[in-house]
Order: structure tokens, then sequence, then C-alpha cells
């Protein structure tokens, strides 16, 4: 049968776009796949999308009584009462014509389409007319006489058939010799939950992609959610912007190229979140619109976290600057979140995108539609000129760098976060371990969490053994020798005080300042006040004021 270059649209747009317009009018389409699939809501959807183009349809049902058929419809958005009780879509159920034969039940198709001039059909289903049939050889014969009939009537055709075996689209394996068009639908298991999906099998005379693709059914019909498929032929900015935070910016070699990929690593609260909050407040600052997507957090903790570093997110979302967007993985198919932040993009305009984190992702969904969504992402932040930062889990301590969700992102940027062992202390480490396009730090620096935010110190060049999580140090500055000190008369808060005094510098005037203010504020006692301070001094004194 010739298939017309014209298209009949389903009304599912998304659908639509990837098939060109829909299906070739005049065309026979199988739409196959297992019970709770949404054939029949695709089958209607795409009826009475045709009843708002002026093409009159029939809907042919062969296995339920048509009162279930009306009360399951009438809750649907694309559901039209004067359609249906004008006739512009006729409902009817073909067992009405009494017990099955094969030239009566072409004869009533024919008669029916042709009294109403119907442009649009579809026979729910295909299998049962099989069923009653007696042998494969009978089923072959009406089949034949089926594509005969239906090339002649000249309206598009949906056939549904009820499959379970992925591997068959329809029972007897000879429906599909009359298709012009084959559709699969499936209700499959992902994760703890079930997901639809559908795979375009063939369509004769138009281009289309075989990809997978996961699909929503609500009240307003099916909602499908496309892959991207996007060429490698994004631009490249030398144009540097801070990535939140000075220090860093110094160790990347200026900050970061807008429009490029940062990825951070690290363990449970080594400060990847934080860093993704200030990368984003840098954005603010600089006056653009910015993208925040959570995979962990909610967005009010989100908001109360930023606020006890003095970031007010908040003030910014009702200035239409940002947008906070958060939700378990596991609430949305894993291409829903993508279209989510691709449409934000759009809407938006945005210029900045941080996804916190791809772990939790990783973790949700089978590896295959991960790898698809992580890679799919990141070329389309480029493609937008968008400057991302992404984050990742690793084990706990160093040594266990396997990074949770990464194998499929490519990042421009790593930075690296960890905790290591020194002086009988777990402390917290980063380094940079790439930037795209530019020279940068290789040094291990001391990083702290303070009110401020991410306060990165001093390089580690005095010490080896610290990315097997375990440090050893193999020369000291003065700064290591006081620091040891004030721990020693303080305790615990040594590391904190020595850190304050550090503000005012390393000297021995402010040193013994900052010692007699200790001793008059009752935290040292007079004479471990003097025996510090002597302490002190002499280290300053021997190895001079650095």
């Amino acid at each position: 049968m010739e298939v017309s270059s014209e298209s009949s649209r389903t009304g599912i747009k998304e659908f639509d776009d990837i098939l060109s317009g829909g299906f070739p009018k005049g065309s026979v389409v199988l739409l196959s796949g297992s019970s709770g699939s949404g054939k029949t809501t695709f089958a209607f959807q795409w009826l009475f999308e045709g009843v708002r183009k002026n093409e009159n349809g029939i809907y042919i049902t062969l296995t339920e009584p048509l009162f279930r058929t009306l009360k399951n419809l009438e809750v649907m958005d694309f559901y039209s009462r004067d359609a249906v009780e004008s006739e512009s879509l006729k409902i009817l159920d073909a067992r009405e014509i009494g017990e099955f034969n094969a030239e009566k039940t072409l004869k009533f198709i024919e008669n029916e389409v042709k009294k109403c001039d119907a442009k649009r059909l579809c026979i729910d289903s295909i299998t049962a007319i099989a069923y009653s049939i007696d042998d494969k050889a009978g089923i072959r014969r009406f089949m034949f006489e089926l594509g005969k009939t239906l090339a002649s009537l000249g309206c598009t055709t949906i056939l549904t058939s009820e499959v379970h075996d992925e591997n068959k689209f329809s029972v007897y394996g000879v429906e599909e010799f009359i298709s012009d068009a084959i559709i699969r639908l499936d209700q499959v298991k992902v994760g703890e939950g079930l997901q639809h999906r559908l795979q375009i099998i063939k369509v004769r005379g138009k281009g289309y992609r075989s990809d997978e693709l996961f699909y929503r059914i609500t009240r307003e019909g099916i909602s499908i959610f496309p892959k991207f498929h996007l060429a490698l032929s994004h631009g490249s900015s030398s144009v540097r912007v801070s990535a939140g935070n000075g220090t860093l910016d110094d160790m990347m070699g200026g900050g970061v190229f807008a429009g490029s990929s940062t990825l951070i690593t690290g363990p449970s609260g080594a400060g990847k979140s934080l860093s993704s909050i200030q990368f984003i407040a840098e954005g603010l600052r600089r006056g653009e619109a910015c993208r925040y997507a959570g995979f962990e957090e909610s967005r009010e903790q989100i908001i109360r976290n930023a606020k006890g570093f003095g970031i007010n997110f908040d003030d910014f979302e009702k200035r239409g600057l940002l947008t906070i967007r958060s939700l378990y993985p596991g609430e949305k198919f894993i291409d829903e979140h993508l279209m989510g932040i691709a449409n934000a993009i759009e809407k938006g305009s945005i210029k900045r995108c941080a996804v916190d984190s791809l772990s939790a992702l990783y973790n949700t969904f089978p590896e295959e539609n991960y790898n698809s969504f992580s890679r799919s992402l990141e070329a389309y932040l480029k493609s937008k000129e968008v400057t991302s930062l992404f984050t990742a889990n690793t084990g706990l301590v160093s040594g266990s760098e396997k990074i949770d969700g990464r194998s499929q992102v490519m990042p421009d940027n790593i930075i690296m976060l960890r905790y290591v062992e020194m002086n009988g202390e777990l402390r917290r480490v980063m380094n940079v371990v790439k930037v795209n396009g530019s020279a940068h730090s290789k040094g291990l620096r001391l990083y702290e969490i303070s009110s401020e935010g991410i306060v990165i110190g001093r390089s580690l060049s005095g010490y080896e053994g610290v990315t097997t999580g375990v440090s050893r140090k193999i020369s000291e500055t003065t700064e290591d020798i006081i620091d040891a000190e004030f721990r020693r008369y303080l305790g615990p808060m040594g590391a904190s005080v020595f850190r304050e005094m550090k503000k005012r510098g390393i000297s021995a005037r402010n040193v013994s300042v900052y010692i007699d203010e200790l001793e008059n504020e009752g935290i040292l006692k007079k004479e471990d006040a003097r025996k510090f301070k002597h302490s002190v001094l002499e280290i300053i004194g021997k190895r001079g004021e650095e």
C-alpha cells in the first residue's frame, strides 16, 4: 500500500516531533505491548486529536463493554463529549454483530468507515480477532484481507496488539506484515517502581530514532520524554568566571571558563553541597540567572544551608534570578529530570546550573539509563553555554576514590575533596585534578568549613602519603610547630584558636598579646600562659618569623 507523505498527528507533541509530524496518513499502525501499558489511551488521544483537525474517527472494541470504555475516557482532559454525541468520533462494540465471522467483520468495518467518512480508525484489539480464528492459516488470510480493506478505505488505522514477550510485536507473528508502522509500549520495572517505556520499531516512509523512550500517563494523556541527540559542535569560551572561591580560582589558573563543566567529588561532609551553593551564589552576585537541581536535600534545607553562610537564596528566588528544583530521583523518570532542567534553561535564560548530586541519580536508575542521562545533560548544558557544576560521592577516606556515577561524565574540570589523617586528626584536603585548556595548581591544600564557607589554607608540600589517607610529615614550618603548641596547651580548641590568631599575623608581638588575652579571659592559667608564651616566642626566635 502506498503511504501518504502527509502526517496524522497523534496529539502527543514529543512523539509527533520525533516522527516529523506524526504517522503517515493512510498507514496501518500496529500498537503492541503488555497490559496496562497505555495502548488504548494512546489510540484515543490520537482519535480525539483527529476530531480537533476535522477528521472523523471510529473506535471499534472487541474486548471491553462500551460503558466501561466511556467511563475511563471521561476523566481524560482530551475527551470531548460533543465529539462522541455528534459521532465525529464513533465508538462501537463489534461483538454486537454476533458470533465472529471474518467476512462479516470486514464488511462491518468497511461500512462503518464509509458511513461516517472516517479518516482515522482504531481496532482494539487485533489480538482478540486472532483468538477467534481457529488456525494460523485462517489468521493469515484474515490479516491479508484486512490489509486490502484498509488500503481501499484510505484511512489511517491503529491496530492494538496484546503481547507480553518483549521480543514479539503480535501474538501470531503475522499482524505486523500488514503494518506500515510498529510502536511498542511496555510497563517495566525500574528501580523500585514501574515505568512506561516506548520504542518505535518501524515507520515506513519516515525517518525516526529507535531509542527507548519513557512516558507518563496522566489526565492529560501520554507525555513522552525524548532523549537529546546533540552534535559535538558546542562553542568554547576563553572568558574566565569565578567558581565561587577566590583561592580555588587561583588554583585553577584564574577560575573556570564560561560554559565549561566542573565535577567536584568527595565523601559525605567534605563540602560538595557547599561548593555548589558558593558556585551559584557567585553567579547570582554577577546578576546571572541560575538553576540549582538538588537530588538529596529539600528546597527548604538548601535555602537554610545557604543562609548559614550569609547567602539569601530566598531573596534571589523572589527576584527571579534563581530557581531551585529539589526532589528525590525516583519521583520522576530519569529523562523527565533531564527535560525539567532543559525547560528551565530555555525558559529562564540560565547561565549557571548546579546538579547535586549525580550519585543520587546513579544509585536510583539502571546504569545504562544513567549513562545516557549524564552524557546528554552535560552536552546540552554546553550547547546552551551554561557554566555547570556537578557533585559526586566517593569513599569516606583517601585511597577509596571510586566515584559514584562519574564514569559517563567527561567534565572540563575536576576538583577532588578528601579526608586525611594528620597528627592524629581527620583533616580536609583538596586538589585540582584537571582544568581543560589551562595550567593549574598540582598541590594538595588543606581547607576548613567556616561560617564564611570553604576557607582554603596552606599547601601540604611538607607531607607525603596524603592520597593514601594517612599522611607523614617530612618537614615542618614555623606555623606547623606553633599550631602544635596551641593544641598542646589548649586541647581540642587549640586548632580554632590558632586560626583566629593567624588572622592577626604570626609575629612575636601578636602572639604575646594574644596569649595575654587568653590568660585575662581565664582560658589559660597564669603559669600555663607563661610557659606557653615562652615556648612560642622561643620557636619564633629560633626559626625566624614567617
